[in-house]
């Protein structure tokens, strides 16, 4: 193949890889939401088919039969998990939001601690430096009590003319058209939710078929490869979610503990330990954030307070997450995700700017679905580590047969040569 022909074909490579993915792309941002019944009709069809499998084996059970009776196992176990988890974090979680907006209203109390520690600090200094810095310091927290204050007077005159002689319904109408919209999508949502339980229940029963006709769709030479990455996808994905579910759930059982422990030496008094336990959890399990979003914060906060005790104790369950999940981490997900940071980040900013939040979660997913099939061949985006050194060995192996054929050629053409003689 000569230079021209390579780069034609680079080219056209480039050009459909590129056309694919602007179809995705397409797919992903305007056709999603309308096709997302089916598509989670389709994956819930996907998971059920052990169970399916299994229930008409083992019964007299038909598969259609089969079918509905998974799902309907599945929703009444998924329900079930939700109101045995949901009761108590609901409870929590109000709890926790009104002790919050308790600590925003002492903000004034908290601005005077910083300024105290910053001070305090500043007073350690030499002479010449801290007066300076404590004229600075005192006119900066100055400025930030009166934009406090400010925005206090602001709120509460929004209230009283509100709420004055010349009353405004804005704030009866304002939410009330929120509950309208929300109400006149309630007919649609129950219609989705019902197209993908119906769908669900014929695709887990007629999931071969459906699989036969995608398959039939391909070139003869293709279908082997869509196998291989069907079973590679969920061979991969099963075992991230089965990692990661283990290891939130590692850290939720740390969490818990330790704010348990922490409340039975009188350090920690408040009773939201599990629902800070479930944020911290599913932090942690975030790419890029971790357990260090929400404890140093809370430490940070509670050593400009004066609660050293508490600080000491956050940093110390801090800690011991961070060294148990370096431990069981490897172990648990080795080396499933193999994405570099560079990658992680490019692949959270690009699916937070693209599909908001939840581009976040499904982006370096997408991506790593990308290497593992890059990797193995089935798709070749880029020349990875692996092609490279297959390419090297094979390059060998020709070498080695060419020698070989070589020096075959000369033993065969030396009995001649004798014979002539």
């Amino acid at each position: 193949m000569t230079d021209v022909e390579k780069r034609r074909k680079t080219i056209i490579n480039i050009v459909y890889y590129a056309m694919v993915i602007g179809l995705c792309f397409l797919f992903a941002r305007y056709a999603m939401g309308v096709c997302f019944p089916i598509v989670c009709a389709f994956f819930l069809a996907t998971i059920l088919q052990r169970p399916k499998n299994f229930l008409t084996k083992k019964t007299f059970l038909k598969s259609g039969s089969a079918s509905v009776l998974s799902l309907f196992t599945l929703i009444f176990v998924f329900l079930f998990l939700i109101a045995l988890i949901g009761v108590r974090a609901v409870q929590e979680i109000k709890g926790f939001i009104d002790y919050i907006t308790m600590q925003l209203q002492n903000i004034d109390v908290f601005v005077t601690n910083i300024e105290n520690a910053v001070l305090g600090f500043i007073d350690r200094l030499p002479d010449f430096i801290s007066g300076t810095l404590t004229e600075s310091v005192t006119t900066i927290f100055v400025q930030i009590r009166e934009y406090i204050a400010g925005q206090s007077t602001e709120l509460a005159d929004s209230i009283t003319g509100t709420l004055g002689n010349s009353f405004s319904v804005s704030w009866i109408t304002t939410p009330l058209s929120g509950v309208i919209s929300t109400a006149k999508q309630i007919p649609s949502i129950l219609i989705a939710v019902v197209i993908t339980l119906v769908a669900t229940c014929f695709m887990t029963s007629d999931y071969d078929s459906i699989i036969g006709f995608i398959k039939r769709q391909f070139p003869e030479n293709k279908r082997g490869d869509l196998s291989r990455a069907k079973a590679l996808l969920k061979s991969t994905l099963s075992k991230m979610g089965k990692a990661y579910i283990l290891i939130m759930s590692v850290t939720f059982i740390e969490m818990f503990i330790g704010l348990s422990v922490l409340r039975v030496f009188g350090i920690y008094s408040s009773n939201y330990t599990v629902i800070i336990a479930i944020v911290t959890a599913i932090v942690d399990i975030i790419p890029v954030l971790g357990t260090g979003t929400v404890l140093i914060p809370w430490a940070a906060y509670n050593l400009i307070v004066g609660n050293y005790s508490l600080a000491i104790g956050l940093a110390v369950i801090y800690a011991a997450i961070t060294v148990i999940r370096q431990i069981i981490e490897p172990k648990l997900v080795a080396g499933q995700l193999g994405l570099s940071p560079v990658v992680t980040i490019c692949s959270l900013y690009l699916g937070l700017k693209i599909f908001g939040v939840f581009g976040m979660i499904i982006a370096p997913i997408l991506v790593t679905m990308l290497k593992v099939l890059n990797d193995e061949g089935i798709i070749k985006l880029w020349k990875s580590e692996k092609h490279e050194n297959d390419e090297i060995k094979e390059k060998n192996k020709k070498k080695d047969s060419t020698e070989e054929s070589a020096a075959d050629k000369k033993e065969k053409a030396l009995p001649k040569a004798d014979e002539t003689k």
